[in-house]
């Protein structure tokens, strides 16, 4: 079965769309109209040009607005259709099909539309050509594909087929069951994207929010099953329409195609061997945090201040392993072959897993980078992650594999796991990491969250385990003086932006932390009475929330959410402590824009 990729899903000139298919490893692609007419070449040396990259065309793609239309139209779109012909031949590419009508002129009228495209099949069949009928969502009479498979069966002619697009089919709800009774030779092409659940009008959607199989909340899954059941083995196709694909490298959108469909295949059972069991992903073993030695003093401090405490340090290098009950943190130099990067920054993150290796093996197969131990043996082999990040695979103790001797650490340690940490990404970014941690770890996409930030919007979207241990919110925005975008400026590219610890009792440790000298991030003083207003809450607890600048979200259910943030550290990440009480299982969005503000207000209080 060919994989397939629409040149429309990608960004710049075709020549440049061409090649990153190619190095993706796509060996067929569709070539949509526009990029035809924007070639600088013929259409022949754009034939030539495939070849050379090893490319099949699969389909020129759409013929608009042709069926069912009144004269003169009729008589003229058969002979606009010649030269389109044309075209394809020229190509070297057989197939191309028809997307319902959408002309305001077109007959409400079946019978006429199967006559035309019988005609148009038989004038095709005439050059060894293939014709295939879409049903767009918003076409003018023919929106559902039972509709056009309708048509195309009345038109009974053999160079006539069906086109079947999964974002068509759910975004009108049209049943996914009838689809396995369809003759499988009957469809000629199948159009993969999926989308997240947004109410908006079809067009809209379908222009700005599709994304890959994986990247979205629609069953991709069920509808290629449904294909697959009737026979059918040509191409699998991509169609991606999205602004933010588009703006992406298109290296990064082929690659994530690619990637897409490999997932898609491996919960079909079609592609990749399950993981041996034990070998997922069971929580987060330690945070990596890399700091120039004048900024490590401060940092140690902020850490004592947290409650965290020194447990481990290596004998010979600065590497050191801080504790505070399930939570570590490595804090280190960098490296010399990293000194050109931006520090301090949250480097990496262990995530403890059961075997490693096969985790590893499926990254290299999703055209993952793997990140081996460094040449003096210290560490786990990683993952590549956000920006410059490492997703390390912890399989053993972590004492020995950094070759760090327990220091006998003394002081007060605070009971804390990690509870989340966040993933803070250029836009386009934001589909790829979703898919990924899909992929390779088999991890669960929350709904999406938007708030605002006082320039501009944020978007997140959280991923987390499937026993619930691992949480990672993918952060972005627009607006080029929001929080996210400072992040992404200052430190170069995309990271991770803050940590949050858990605890039993945020009013307890917030005492205890004021105590050892702890200073939170002032939060505005008006989110108090609003707060109070809001949820109903006693004045006596206000007063203590406010005294600790802490925040507060309750959950339609009852649970409850109290969580506080550290001042951002020299511009590039901060911790945040939370409470979860009642199977509250979010991360406190209704209060993410105050967050945001007091962040803006620190900035520039400098």
């Amino acid at each position: 079965m060919e994989w397939a990729i629409a040149t429309c899903a990608l960004g710049g000139t075709l020549e440049e769309k061409l090649l990153a298919i190619a190095k993706a490893g796509f060996r067929a692609v569709e070539i949509f109209e526009e990029d035809l007419a924007g070639f600088r070449g013929t259409p022949r040396e754009l034939k030539a040009l495939a070849e050379d990259l090893g490319l099949r065309i699969v389909a020129l793609q759409p013929l608009r607005d042709y069926e069912a239309m009144p004269e003169p139209h009729r008589s003229r779109n058969l002979d606009r259709a010649q030269r389109w012909f044309d075209l394809m031949e020229a190509l070297g590419v057989e197939l191309t099909y028809v997307c319902s009508n959408t002309s305001l002129l077109a007959l409400d009228d079946p019978e006429q539309a199967a006559a035309d495209l019988f005609a148009l099949a038989e004038a095709a069949a005439q050059r060894g050509l293939r014709v295939g009928y879409e049903a767009l969502a918003w076409g003018r009479h023919v929106r559902d594909w039972p509709q056009a498979w309708e048509i195309v069966r009345q038109a009974d002619h053999p160079h006539l087929g069906l086109v079947l697009d999964s974002f068509h089919c759910f975004v009108r709800q049209n049943p996914l069951g009838p689809i396995a009774q369809l003759p499988g030779e009957k469809i000629f092409l199948v159009q993969l994207s999926d989308a997240p659940n947004l109410l908006m009008d079809p067009l809209a959607l379908s222009r700005h929010h599709r994304a890959m199989p994986g990247q979205g909340d629609w069953p991709v899954e069920a509808f290629l099953q449904r294909v697959l059941v009737t026979g059918y083995r040509g191409p699998v196709s991509l169609e991606i329409f999205n602004e933010w694909f588009r703006a992406a490298p298109p290296e990064q959108v082929a690659q994530d195609g690619l990637r897409a469909l490999k997932h898609l295949f491996d919960h079909l059972g079609l592609l990749l061997p399950p993981l041996p069991a034990g070998s997922a992903v069971q929580g987060v073993d330690f945070l990596e945090i890399a700091a120039e030695e004048e900024d490590l003093a401060e940092l140690k401090d902020l850490l004592q201040a947290l409650g965290f405490r020194l447990e481990a340090r290596h004998p010979a290098l600065d590497l050191f392993l801080y504790q505070a009950g399930e939570a570590r943190l490595l804090l280190r130099l960098p490296p010399e072959e990293e000194g050109g990067r931006e520090f301090p920054s949250v480097q990496g993150v262990g995530l403890r897993v059961g075997k490693a290796a096969p985790l590893g093996a499926r990254a290299r197969e999703l055209g993952l980078s793997l990140v081996p131990r460094p040449e003096e043996g210290l560490g786990f082999p990683a993952v590549a992650a956000v920006g410059h990040t490492r997703l390390y695979l912890v399989d053993s103790p972590v004492l020995g594999a950094y070759r760090l001797t327990p220091s006998g650490g003394e002081g007060e340690e605070e009971a804390f796991a990690v509870d989340h940490f966040t993933n803070v990404v250029p836009r386009w970014e934001l589909y790829s990491w979703l898919l990924i941690y899909k992929a390779l770890f088999g991890f669960q996409v929350d709904p999406a969250v938007e708030v605002f930030d006082p320039y501009g919007m944020f978007y997140s979207r959280s991923v987390r385990s499937p026993n619930g241990r691992v949480r990672i919110p993918v952060n972005t925005s627009e607006g080029i003086g929001t929080a996210v975008s400072r992040f992404l400026r200052s430190l170069g590219h995309a990271g991770i932006q803050h940590v949050a610890f858990r605890t039993q009792d945020l009013l307890a440790f917030a005492e205890r932390a004021f105590q050892r000298g702890f200073r939170p991030l002032r939060i505005p003083a008006s989110y108090y009475p609003a707060l109070a207003a809001r949820h109903g809450l006693a004045p006596e607890m206000v007063e203590v929330l406010a005294t600790y600048q802490l925040l507060y979200d309750r959950s339609p259910e009852g649970g409850e959410f109290l969580h506080l943030y550290t001042p951002t550290f020299r511009g590039r990440f901060f911790f945040e402590v939370v409470e979860r009480r009642g199977g509250y299982e979010a991360y406190g969005a209704a209060n993410t824009a105050v967050r945001l503000q007091a962040q803006a207000y620190e900035l520039a209080s400098g």
